[in-house]
């Protein structure tokens, strides 16, 4: 059996290898960081979800890629109680991510036009799934503009 499993490693911030707490002041940003990569060309996304000093997991945070190529991810989160803190990084595949990342190859060179398009249009249809308006509108006109009949380009720029 295959797993697909998404290592999340050089987590930061870290005290002696998590042997003290990281420290910071209320109201200042800090920066979590961490190394996030799978096996393949396939797509990652990640989030810092923070859990504030009365146990409560606040909002996540989207950890964006920090350099093309470095699988290096971090988002700035700011304290706003004074205590204890904790955090924890989530990762999964994304399929949309790999998706744009094929498409933005293919389409300008005019290779598999239609089964990208065609792909990308279902994959943003299942992500409006759940996804609340005006969001949701706006991943289906993308979805209509890749089944369109503009240049591949202009396809993929209504995506963009």
């Amino acid at each position: 059996m295959l797993t697909r499993r998404i290592p999340i490693t050089d987590i930061a911030p870290v005290v002696e290898c998590g042997r003290y707490p990281a420290k910071c002041v209320v109201g200042e940003p800090i920066t979590i960081a961490a190394t996030v990569f799978r096996e393949g060309h396939a797509a990652v996304g990640a989030n810092v979800v923070l859990v504030d000093p009365q146990g409560v997991e606040r909002p996540w945070t989207p950890l964006r890629l920090v350099g093309e190529g470095t699988d290096r991810y971090a988002a700035e989160i700011t304290p706003d109680v004074e205590g204890d803190w904790t955090f924890r990084i989530e990762a999964w595949d994304h399929p949309l991510g790999t998706w744009l990342h094929d498409a933005r190859i293919k389409l300008p060179e005019g290779q598999d036009v239609d089964l990208v398009c065609e792909e990308g249009a279902r994959l943003l249809e299942e992500t409006a799934d759940g996804v609340p308006d005006p969001q949701r509108k706006t991943l289906l006109r993308a979805a209509e503009a890749l089944r369109g009949e503009a240049e591949p380009v202009e396809r993929l720029a209504a995506v963009l």
